[in-house]
């Protein structure tokens, strides 16, 4: 039965990055910089520090964006790789940048992942590694650093950002994936999500669900309505970036599923990494994204979440949106930096992290230029960000963060 611990440990081995590790490690010997694009599920976050700490390279830094993808990664690696290999968030190392001692010195290499997200901590992070790596007084002399996405624009903005960084790239898998639309407009999200999840389980072969929610209320609210269906043999978990490290063990990595019961998985976009594709073979996507209000995802997100059911075998995607919804959605996914507001969060963070402390440091998006970052400091002290003198204020320093 899908959801099984039997077949979390029948995960396919090798993975698909395993193949091109020759090549990273090649690149490494010549290059400082390299760029991993692989889709979700390739073993970026789990099978490459292993190779790179087995190949020399260790100790090995992991950082993720998201606390939740950290703690799984941690998980998938194993314990006896402890002392090798070490994962943190996006947020805790640019805490470390902020420290006056050299932080990665220590480290063989570091492995930025995630990077395609483009959150604002991972755009501060990139700028501070550059920096890093061209004063030599931050990463020590033998770190190297793999970035890795999931393919898109930010591939070839990394390599240009990091002096011309070859990209390895590694195909998706090639398992057909069926998509259906909504016959016309949804009304009422948690009811036509619980309707599919349904159907879905009365009418198709074996294979566990996940459902794509906006926010944790959502997941609240279908969790409920799914518990309340006449309906047998479902085992619904759900996931969330605020969950809890001990339910999120409960709830993805030590959760078996009783024989003969269908797992369906509540998430928002978190589970757009490779936390949960295996064992996947149906999934329903609303087609918001977790903002504040909800917003429609591009439709490069749109092929991202439809792939997650074509990673073990063949798959179905039930979109709950019409076609000519999909038609009006962008191409690729505004990162986050070019969203109104985001200018204001991303100067204090630069505050706190970088501006002072480390020379050279760049701005990784062109979209925001050095004379525009200057501007926006301006709102800061008026906003009460700053003092007078320029320095982080209480207030400042309470905001002066990406979430994670």
């Amino acid at each position: 039965m899908a959801g099984s611990n039997q077949e979390h440990e029948a995960e396919s081995w090798p993975p698909a990055i395993y193949h091109q590790m020759p090549a990273i490690l090649e690149y490494l010997e010549d290059h400082r910089v390299v760029v991993v694009s692989a889709a979700p599920g390739s073993g970026k976050s789990s099978v490459l520090p292993r190779c790179l700490a087995e190949s020399g390279y260790g100790p090995v830094l992991c950082a993720q964006p998201r606390h939740l993808a950290a703690f799984v990664a941690m998980a998938k690696v194993g314990e006896e790789w402890d002392s090798d290999i070490e994962f943190t968030t996006t947020r805790q190392l640019l805490d470390r940048f902020s420290s006056p001692a050299p932080v990665l010195a220590g480290y063989g290499a570091v492995v930025i992942d995630e990077a395609h997200d483009r959150t604002l901590g991972t755009d501060v992070l990139l700028g501070m590694v550059k920096a890093a790596l061209a004063t030599g007084t931050t990463m020590g002399g033998r770190c190297k650093v793999v970035v890795c996405t999931a393919g898109g624009p930010a591939d070839g903005m990394l390599s240009a950002f990091f002096g011309g960084a070859p990209v390895v790239s590694i195909p998706r898998a090639a398992h057909q994936v069926e998509v259906r639309y909504s016959r016309g407009p949804v009304l009422d999200m948690a009811a036509a999500v619980a309707d599919e999840v349904a159907a879905i389980h009365a009418s198709q072969p074996p294979g566990d669900v996940l459902v794509f929610l906006p926010e944790n209320a959502d997941i609240i609210g279908v969790h409920a309505r799914l518990l309340g269906l006449p309906v047998r043999g479902l085992a619904v978990r759900y996931v969330h970036d605020n969950l809890p490290a001990e339910l999120i063990d409960i709830m993805l990595i030590n959760s078996p599923v009783p024989d003969g019961r269908r797992r369906v998985v509540l998430a928002t976009d978190v589970a757009e990494t490779a936390v949960l594709v295996h064992g996947i073979t149906y999934v329903v996507d609303t087609g918001l994204v977790s903002e504040q209000p909800p917003v429609r995802i591009s439709k490069e997100a749109a092929a991202a979440r439809a792939a997650i059911a074509g990673f073990s075998g063949p798959g179905r995607c039930h979109r709950l949106y019409q076609p000519e919804e999909y038609d009006d959605l962008d191409e690729h996914t505004i990162p986050h930096i070019r969203q109104d507001g985001a200018a204001v969060r991303f100067a204090l963070m630069v505050k706190r992290h970088a501006a002072d402390g480390i020379p050279g440091f760049e701005i990784f998006d062109p979209a925001l230029e050095p004379a525009v970052l200057k501007n926006v400091f301006g709102q800061l002290v008026n906003g009460g960000y700053l003092d007078k003198l320029g320095n982080l204020s209480d207030k400042g320093e309470r905001e002066a963060y990406d979430e994670d």
